[in-house]
């Protein structure tokens, strides 16, 4: 049960826990008054020469923007290769742009099969693997194709750059 108190500060309710609610305080001398067509127009005025276009960060727009659908697998990947590195314990990362620099150092091609990127997806290939302590640092890190990676497994070996 709800019960009223008329305090100096205006209306306020006691709920059944004792707690006061405050409503909105409308001096009484306001109440039911409508506000008078010249301040509705003042703030009408007010409004149309303040009002600004809200920016437009959508897409390729937007400050944050990482190139969407189409780079997604690869960032996806390396934020996982960030996870499984500090869980071991190995420390280090690179960022995605590093990444790509990397794959351009090697001109897109697979220094095991010397296969190009088209044909192939070039993979991460830690150097010295993250279970044997290598860090996720961008100095160990190779682009191997998949298959190649995956023979590769994880033994030390660090192919040259053929130019």
């Amino acid at each position: 049960m709800e019960s009223a108190k008329n305090t100096d500060m205006g209306f306020q309710k006691e709920n059944k826990y004792g707690f006061i609610k405050k409503p909105w305080i409308i001096p009484p001398s306001r109440k039911g008054a409508k506000m008078p067509e010249g301040a509705k127009e003042k703030i009408r005025q007010w409004n149309i020469n303040h009002k600004k276009e809200p920016p437009h960060f959508s897409g390729i727009n937007h400050p944050q923007w990482k190139g969407g659908k189409e780079t997604e697998k690869q960032r996806k990947s390396i934020s996982q290769s960030k996870r499984r590195a500090r869980l071991k314990g190995s420390g280090g990362f690179h960022t995605f742009g590093e990444w790509e620099n990397l794959k351009a150092q090697y001109n897109w091609i697979c220094p095991s099969c010397f296969k190009k990127e088209p044909m192939i997806k070039l993979t991460q290939d830690h150097i010295i693997p993250v279970s044997k302590n290598g860090s996720d640092n961008i100095e160990n890190i190779q682009p191997l194709c998949k298959s190649c990676n995956s023979r590769k497994n994880n033994k030390f070996y660090k192919y040259d750059i053929k130019k």
